[in-house]
This record gives structure tokens, sequence and C-alpha cells, in this order.
């Protein structure tokens, strides 16, 4: 979405906290809580409060109806935002070289469901009866996170962009604590209500661009949550394998704990069509990590997330342009001028 401007106020309250600019933390290196100004009713934030509207709507409704509303929004938005169906095919044929043009395109339709169904699960997350979540997840191995926890050392909880993302952190914080790394919202008040909604169970949520914060709350003893796996360029970023193709991967994963001693866990979230439910699978600490090779490192956190991503390709984010940024003198992977703006 484009930047929508918000007031002053409200950028001093809101971006000051992500930019480390509030003293006050708590005893694991998250920042206490803001107090989060609102974004004004002026008729240039008008679509942003129209949002804000129904996923606040689609929050409390009961669940069943909530997706009752979204299942027509995948097969409309296949049929409508052609470009980033292309990117979803484009990215499943060359993951899954043995799959027929039939499977990756039902695959590829099924995604587009999930993206969709993500959007009721978001809202339950930011808004509506906190209830619901006790109930709706399985957690397997949450021992290896506790185990993983030792006095004044953080945990880095590595996973990656499931469709199911953000209630499958949600569902954690019901028997655990920590705070997440977030991309932050291009619109004012859309940001706000997500940082408002998620801060109603994270213990803190710092910007993607404030790492000295992530160091500071894994430094003392702090658990943070963050999914590595998006393309945002070069320079953050080293090439390691990911479904067999040289993928430019954030090398946070290998600095943070590198600077801090943390340990790492990864974590993914299933949805279960059958059950309805979701399973959230938390693996053991990674041993031996991280080595002195950054490469090899994110080899293998790439080569978790994959394994993950397998047993459920559908609840991937296919229409994000993860190979974009390509080793020099590699061609375009998403030729299509269409797919590639």
């Amino acid at each position: 979405m484009p930047w929508l401007r918000g007031d002053s106020n409200y950028i001093t309250a809101t971006l000051a906290p992500r930019l480390g600019l509030i003293a006050n933390n708590t005893d694991n290196g998250c920042m206490s809580k803001p107090q989060l100004q609102r974004p004004s009713l002026a008729p240039r934030n008008w679509p942003g409060w129209f949002v804000v509207a129904m996923l606040w709507l689609l929050g409390w409704l009961p669940r069943p109806l909530g997706l009752l509303l979204v299942a027509p929004v995948g097969p409309l938005a296949w049929r409508l935002a052609g470009r980033r169906r292309r990117i979803a095919i484009r990215n499943l044929e060359r993951c899954f070289p043995g799959w027929s043009a039939e499977k990756v395109q039902s695959v590829a339709r099924d995604s587009f469901s999930s993206v969709a169904r993500m959007i009721a699960e978001m809202a339950w997350c930011w808004s509506g009866p906190t209830s619901r979540f006790e109930k709706l997840g399985r957690i397997h191995g949450l021992e290896n996170l506790e185990q993983a926890r030792e006095p004044g050392k953080g945990v880095l909880l590595v996973t990656g962009h499931s469709t199911c993302l953000d209630i499958g952190g949600r569902i954690l914080l019901t028997r655990s604590r920590f705070g997440g790394v977030y991309r932050p919202l291009g619109n004012p008040v859309v940001e706000w209500y997500q940082t408002r909604g998620r801060l109603r169970y994270a213990e803190c949520m710092i910007s993607k661009r404030n790492a000295r914060q992530a160091v500071k709350v894994l430094r003392k003893g702090g658990v943070l949550w963050y999914a590595p796996d998006q393309d945002f360029g070069p320079d953050q970023s080293a090439f390691a394998p990911f479904f067999g193709i040289q993928t430019a991967t954030l090398l946070a994963t290998h600095r943070l704990p590198s600077m801090t001693g943390c340990a790492v866990v990864p974590m993914y979230p299933i949805y279960d069509r059958l059950s309805g439910k979701y399973d959230i699978y938390v693996l053991p600490k990674l041993e031996n990590y991280p080595t002195g090779d950054p490469v090899a490192d994110l080899a293998r956190v790439n080569a978790l997330i994959e394994e993950q991503v397998r047993k459920a390709p559908e609840q991937y984010w296919w229409i994000h342009r993860r190979f974009k940024t390509r080793p020099a003198g590699e061609a375009d992977f998403y030729a299509d001028p269409d797919a590639s703006a």
C-alpha cells in the first residue's frame, strides 16, 4: 500500500518505540508496551479506517461465519490478481520441477484460498475474544523451547512465511512469552491496528529495521520470533540454497546468534483442514550453531523451512517474489514483464 501520512503525534508515539527511543525496558530486554496514539479520522486515513473496521468486525464474528465470508476472496483473487498468480505459478514450477502443470495450478489456486483464510486469522488475532485460542491449536515440542532457554541467553524462534504465521504465533503465546520482529505496514491506520493488536499478547514488536533493539532483547535473555524467508535485496543477504535454488537469504539468522550467543529454535505452524485446528511444531534448538560459515548456517535454516513447507505447500507465501534477487549474470527469475515490476 502507498504511505498515507498520519499526524505528527502518531508518528512520535508509534515510530519512536520501533527506533529504540523509549528507555523503559522489562527484564528480558523487551520494551515496555507503548501507548500507541490512534491515527486521526482525517479523509486521508479513511481507506485505512475502512480496512480496520472490516478486520474488527471479522475478528468478533463467530469463527465459522468469518471463514464463510472470506472463502470467496481466494477464488476471486486468483482470477483478478494476474501478476500474483503468475508469480505463485513460477515459484511452484521452479521449486517443484517434478510436478505436472495441473498440480502446480491446483496448489497455486489453493494457496490463494490459504491467503484468504489468513485474513480471518489475522482478524481473530488482532481483535476478538482471546479465549478461542486455547482450543484452536495443538502445540508439539513446547519443551524444546523451554529447554533452549538458559539464564542470560536469549532464543531466536525462527519460522517461515506460512499463511497461518500470525495465528501460529498467537497460539504459541498461550503457553509461552516472546516478542516478534516484523515488517511495518505502509498504511498508518492499519499499522497502528496491527501493532496494537499484536501487543495484546506479544511482549514487544520490533521493526526489522531496528536490529539494535533485537540484539538488546536477545542479550538480556528474551525470546524473539523471526521469519527470515523474504527477499529484501542483496545488502543484508547471502546466497544459500532453498528448494535447490540459490536464494538471497537474510544474514540475521547467522549474525544475531553470533552477536548475542542466543539459541536458535525452529518453529512452524500448519493448518489441518480436516480438524480445523492449527498444529504448531517447535523443533529442538540447532546444535553447533552458528558456525564460522554464514552460508552453511543460512543453508541449514533454509533446509528446515523447506522441510516444513513441503508438508503443506499450499500454505506457503508463494505470491511473494522470493527469488527476485539473482546472482551476478543470472537471468531474471520472473522473466514475464508483468511479474517483474
